[in-house]
């Protein structure tokens, strides 16, 4: 009994679980991708994986002794695979497109350098991933009646022409706010898959979704 009591303090004091359908993205697309339609492809997202971090190891044995797994490094593995809603004039795969031709033209088959001769990344951009939640607020007002007697020191007050207190209306209003409770920040962030869309006359209730995996560098925990 002990123990979920415990559980369940944890719990509170912490503020819940981390709830798997309250996340945000925020795209930051390199110069040539549109900046501002970033900011509705993020709203777009339909699912998305936070990366993780990997330590290397090597076997390490002496003599006769238990080998022992020793850390030679570290990495961040695999990509970032999500999928995105697509609107009726697929302009979200449009900008995904473009996106990928920063990085080679599907035209003449040349590839871009990753980096200019001024050290700008030419076709990685960056992306924040965080998980959020809510709070629970409460709005109050309060409505105090002015005065009867004008002119005098009580206008404004919540009180009548003999200095008696007037009634204070208060009104509470109860909502929750949306906050961020953690975040990373992922660098040199680009679409190296975008998925093919499936069409079928059976899926006509379906709204139709863009698979895209992303490659990146490394990330780092946003404070």
């Amino acid at each position: 009994m002990g123990s979920i009591n415990n559980f369940q303090a944890l719990m509170k004091s912490s503020g819940g679980f981390a709830r798997l359908a309250r996340y945000e993205i925020v795209l930051h697309a390199p110069a040539g991708v549109s900046a501002e339609y970033s900011k509705d492809v993020s709203l777009l997202c339909d699912s998305i994986s936070m990366p993780g971090h990997d330590l290397q190891t090597s076997t390490a044995k002496f003599g006769t002794a238990v080998a022992t797994e020793m850390v030679t490094g570290h990495g961040y593995e695999g990509t970032i695979e999500s999928t995105f809603y697509l609107d009726r004039s697929l302009n979200l795969k449009d900008y995904f497109d473009n996106w990928q031709e920063l990085a080679i033209s599907t035209e003449d088959n040349t590839v871009q350098y990753y980096k200019g001769p001024d050290g700008t990344f030419n076709y990685v951009g960056s992306m924040d991933i965080y998980q959020i939640s809510s709070i629970p607020i409460t709005e109050t007002t309060y409505d105090y009646p002015q005065s009867e007697i004008e002119g005098s020191r009580y206008k404004d007050a919540p009180v009548d022409r003999f200095g008696h207190e007037l009634p204070i209306t208060k009104t509470q209003k109860h909502t929750h706010e949306t906050i961020r409770t953690y975040g990373i920040h992922v660098e040199e962030v680009y679409p190296s898959t975008i998925g093919a869309i499936e069409y079928a006359y059976a899926t006509s209730n379906e709204l139709a979704r863009l698979t895209v995996g992303f490659q990146y560098r490394k990330w780092k925990a946003i404070d």
